[in-house]
Order: C-alpha cells, then structure tokens, then sequence
C-alpha cells in the first residue's frame, strides 16, 4: 500500500501542468481604414483627379460635335423640310465627314481617359496598401504591449464574401486602442545638433 502511495504521488509530481489558454483578440481593420484622415484625404484627392478627366477639352469638343450632328441628322431625316438632291448629297458628305472627326475625337478622348483611371487606380491601390500596413503593425504592436498571443482581424471577408473569422470566444477588441494610436499626432522630433547650436532656433 506504502509503495502504491509513493508511485502515486510520483506520478502526479511529474504530470505536466496544463498549459495557461492563449489570449485571444480582435481589431476590425476596415472599420480602421475607413475612419482613418489619411484615407479621407486620399478619397477626395482622387476624386477630384477623376473630375478633372471631365475637363478634358476634348471631351467638352466632342459634346459640341455630337450636338451639331444630331442638328443635322435631324434636318436630313425630316421630311418637311424640302432638300434638293445637290444639297442632300453635300449635308451627307458633311456629315459623314464631321462623324468621322467626331470618332477620331472620341477614340482619342478614351484612351486618354482609360490611361489616366489606370494611374489613379494604381495611386488608389499603393495608399490603401501603405495605411493597410500602417494599421497591421500598430495592431500587431499593440496586442504585443498588451501580452496577447493571436490577433484576428474581424472585419476580413473572404473571396467568398464570407467573414473569414467566423466565432471568437471571449476575444478582447482592441480596434479602439488602434484607432486612438493611429488618431494620435506623432511625437515631436528630437532636436538636431545644429539646431541646438542655433540660438534663433532655441529663443529663451
């Protein structure tokens, strides 16, 4: 019995401790992204790129054309308005002439504006990219600082459209200390040592 109590009390001296759970938290990024004054910004710079593209002259060109055009697409397809054969022919050669200017325009105006909305797309694209990043290392520090093991974005979907974090028991939220981080001016930077050794930079 003596021996029995000593295996015993062996065997529990030696069985492992159960491992503490992780902490678990989450941050939704596109809640971050969107309320950040960089993405606000960004979204009205390119916005107003896109305007100016209809400020193009030569789309303003081409609307006049396309409006002479109809004038006179209509006066030849009237038939109140007597035209003789001579004069048909000359507004049809007009007409088919300016309706080949007006194509040419068009085309031009297109590939001008497909060129400069492939730019933008691409400028759109790079910022969303750098204050992604931005956004993933202050949560990633901030769950670091604060002794968390996993941080899930909640707000990520999936090509599916379906969330990609579906269920987080107990999951602390941190997208509130993110934002106030991000929200926070930077700190001032150090002084240089040329402009501790410029009196006029250091008034007393």
């Amino acid at each position: 019995m003596m021996k029995f109590a000593v295996a015993l009390a062996l065997l529990l001296s030696v069985s492992p401790v159960p491992a503490q759970a992780p902490r678990i938290a989450v941050v939704r990024v596109a809640d971050i992204h969107r309320q950040l004054e960089a993405t606000t910004r960004a979204n009205e710079a390119l916005k107003a790129k896109r305007e100016e593209i209809k400020k193009d002259p030569r789309l303003a060109r081409w609307n006049e054309m396309y409006a002479d055009l109809e004038l006179r697409r209509k006066q030849l397809q009237s038939t109140t308005n007597k035209i003789d054969p001579e004069a048909r022919l000359k507004l049809e050669r007009e007409f088919a002439i300016k309706s080949r200017e007006a194509g040419a325009l068009r085309a031009d105006f297109e590939s001008f504006s497909s060129a400069r909305d492939r730019e933008i797309n691409a400028e759109m694209v790079a910022g969303m990219k750098q204050r992604l990043r931005l956004i993933l290392e202050t949560a990633e520090k901030t769950a670091r600082d604060n002794g968390y093991d996993w941080v899930f974005d909640s707000s990520g979907i999936s090509n599916t459209g379906v969330p990609l974090l579906l269920y987080a028991k107990n999951a602390d939220d941190l997208t509130d200390r993110v934002a106030a981080v991000l929200a926070a001016p930077p700190p001032p930077a150090a002084p240089t040592s040329q402009t501790q050794n410029n009196p006029a930079a250091n008034p007393r």
